[in-house]
């Protein structure tokens, strides 16, 4: 394993690395993630139920049915946590923009204040 630089990596370092990465995932980027993987999920079932259909397995075909339908309202559901999120998010962007229009303190404010 290697890092964006080229440098090898050993496993344990690896592992410190990936673990750093995941705390700093967003909700809205798991709410993203969770909806391109329900996509997956629902792709998967439609393919078995073709499958499954073409070898005449219909007992199958009935469980992938109902696993369609089950995946479908999950995914309903991820889509709507998605939009929610990414509605609050466009929200707070706005909310920190107008507040440095209004004179309130900007980034590069808030950290020389400390100082």
């Amino acid at each position: 394993m290697r890092d964006k630089a080229g440098n090898k990596l050993s496993t344990k370092e690896f592992m410190h690395r990936w673990g750093e990465g995941i705390k700093k995932i967003t909700p809205l980027q798991q709410a993203k993630i969770s909806l391109m993987g329900t996509w997956f999920v629902i792709i998967g079932v439609i393919i078995g139920i073709v499958v499954t259909f073409i070898s005449r397995t219909w007992w199958l075909v009935l469980i992938l049915f109902g696993s369609f339908f089950v995946t479908g309202v999950s995914l309903l559901g991820a889509w709507q946590k998605y939009s929610a999120l990414k509605k609050i998010d466009e929200i707070m962007k706005g909310h920190g923009e107008q507040l440095n229009d209004e004179g309130g303190l900007n980034e590069e404010q808030e950290s020389t204040d400390g100082i």
